[in-house]
């Protein structure tokens, strides 16, 4: 049984290498959706009988995991040309920068994104199938477990 979760974030990035306007600094209004693939539990009397997950558990794990660490963040990759200015800010204005080590785009960021969410919800033996992330309202990435 396939259930889904979303949240939306507020993030900035860049795209250095870019061949347009993105490799500007900008920001989106990130819609994430987070799809779990398991059984439905059937122990009688537990509170999630009927439930693959609670929707609300999956709901904190999201925003500790995804808005805790993103939102009103900016992502930056740690090969970026403006990483010095980026880290300054970070240290000295204590400002929310996020260095990861890969271009910030929507399909990277889904891949990512699935990554810190897959171990949360093993501990709990429930199996994520895909994290798809929304950059814009038509423009979507999603990464399913095992693909690249």
């Amino acid at each position: 049984m396939l259930i889904t979760k979303e949240i939306e974030i507020d993030m900035g990035h860049r795209v250095p290498n870019h061949k347009s306007k993105c490799k500007n600094i900008h920001g989106h209004r990130y819609k994430i959706e987070v799809g779990v693939d398991d059984q439905v539990i059937t122990t009688k009397g537990v509170s999630s009988e009927g439930m693959v997950i609670d929707f609300s558990d999956l709901k904190e794990i999201m925003m500790e995991e995804l808005d805790g660490k993103f939102d009103h963040g900016f992502c930056l990759s740690k090969e970026d040309e403006f990483r010095d200015v980026f880290n300054r800010l970070k240290v000295d204005f204590y400002q929310k920068i996020i260095f990861v080590d890969f271009i910030p785009t929507a399909e990277n960021l889904a891949k990512h994104w699935y990554k810190l969410i897959e171990p949360r919800l093993a501990e709990r033996k429930i199996k994520i199938y895909h994290v798809k992330v929304w950059e814009t309202p038509t423009s979507t990435a999603t990464y399913i477990g095992g693909g690249e």
